[in-house]
């Protein structure tokens, strides 16, 4: 999970079938149900905090996950509104940060599933249950010449990175006092492009999304055991309650049918993604559950 905010805003595919939205402070309150009467799921019993309802939790990051009006998008909202449909459920959005995400399942139990690229975790395996991963994250190097190597940071100038990112405590010894930090993606962009910065480090999807309007490359930088990132690529899944395991198996082996049928990678293509970014289905047999 990338911590940082796109400023631009990438347009999801047409959502999935009607569907019935709630905005943060009205997530308990059940909408008109808008599948068909006739609906089988593809699981009977399946429970949600409101009945008939899948409610998603949705944080600002794309391509993963926004708001978008009244609605969301994103290409982790197109997989999620397919599982509703498959399953028969409606589904409502509520908007939420990193700081709380994971709580509106655990505590608040507002949310019964939360989306915006999580990584895989054991610390965080130890408060919710997660599904089977869809996509590994990696980070992705912003420059003018294409970069994609540790090596080519050293000698391209000052370089850009997040506060809080996984990489940082690794390049920093490689990088020195040319390793700047930033609140996030719009200051970093805003150095990059008024030439403060040579270079800039983002998740790589996220970075794909907000430099798709100038003239820089994004690339998805290369194996460099310096950098533990890039060697063991973090997996995404979404993190859902550890007391709704049914839901939670159910959703994963939705996932990994549209991981054999070639859904996933198609909608990796849809958002500009490499299918590098798939997890097979044997890496995904081995994540955290």
């Amino acid at each position: 999970m990338t911590r940082t905010t796109s400023v631009r805003a990438v347009r999801a595919l047409a959502l999935l079938g009607a569907a019935s939205l709630v905005l943060a402070g009205c997530a308990s309150a059940a909408p008109a149900s808008t599948v068909s009467a006739d609906c089988t799921p593809a699981d009977d019993g399946l429970t949600t905090f409101t009945e008939g309802v899948l409610t998603i939790g949705v944080p600002e990051n794309p391509p993963y996950t926004q708001t978008d009006g009244s609605g969301a998008s994103g290409i982790e909202i197109d997989i999620l509104n397919k599982l509703a449909e498959a399953e028969c459920l409606d589904v409502a959005y509520v908007p939420i940060t990193y700081a709380n995400g994971i709580p509106m399942i655990t505590e608040q139990k507002k949310t019964d599933i939360i989306s915006g690229g999580w990584y895989v975790t054991e610390a965080r395996a130890e408060q919710v249950g997660f599904t089977t991963p869809t996509m590994y994250d990696t980070m992705g190097i912003v420059s003018k010449e294409g970069a994609s190597t540790v090596d080519e940071l050293e000698s391209i100038g000052t370089v850009g990175t997040g506060t809080g990112f996984s990489w940082n405590e690794d390049l920093a010894p490689v990088l020195g006092s040319n390793l700047q930090q930033y609140p996030g993606t719009v200051e970093m962009k805003a150095d990059l492009l008024n030439g403060r910065l040579q270079a800039a480090l983002d998740g790589y999807a996220v970075a794909v999304a907000a430099y798709a309007d100038t003239e820089y490359k994004v690339e998805p930088a290369k194996s460099d055991d310096r950098v533990g990132i890039t060697v063991d690529q973090p997996m995404i899944a979404f993190p859902v309650s550890k007391d709704n395991q049914a839901l939670s198996d159910a959703f994963s082996a939705l996932i990994d049918g549209f991981r054999e049928d070639g859904t996933l990678e198609k909608l990796l293509a849809d958002y500009d993604l490499p299918a590098e970014l798939l997890v097979p289905a044997d890496a995904a047999a081995t994540s955290i559950r």
